[in-house]
């Protein structure tokens, strides 16, 4: 390993999945991926990675809201549909939710009594 360099510890503690669904009829009807949303999948990746931060990205198919897309679900948590807007706000603001997420999970697990083993 390289001084410096992070690696995610084997289990994260949770996902966050990105639509990344290309329509073929691109002209009639809306998709995630023709909304930038495979370029948004690796700048949230990247700023996880950044951060060190716990959480596995999944490309995905589509959530059926193609029209207010990209769509972001945080598992177990909120649904982002960003509706075309990759702005460093709107992205920031999804930064805001999976730190918050995750703090909860770590909240959560710490207070979870450890099971004793005979």
């Amino acid at each position: 390993m390289i001084e410096g360099e992070w690696y995610m510890p084997t289990a994260p503690l949770f996902s966050v999945r990105i639509c990344i669904n290309k329509r073929l009829n691109t002209d009639k009807l809306p998709n995630c991926a023709g909304r930038g949303s495979r370029g948004l999948a690796d700048q949230i990746e990247q700023l996880l990675i950044q951060e060190r931060l716990p959480v596995e990205v999944i490309r995905g198919p589509c959530m059926n809201n193609c029209q207010i897309g990209p769509n972001i679900k945080i598992h177990g948590g909120e649904l982002f549909n960003l509706n075309g807007d990759l702005s460093e706000a709107r992205i920031a603001e999804l930064m805001v939710a999976i730190r918050a997420e995750v703090e909860r999970r770590k909240s959560a697990a710490a207070q979870t009594p450890a099971t004793e083993t005979k």
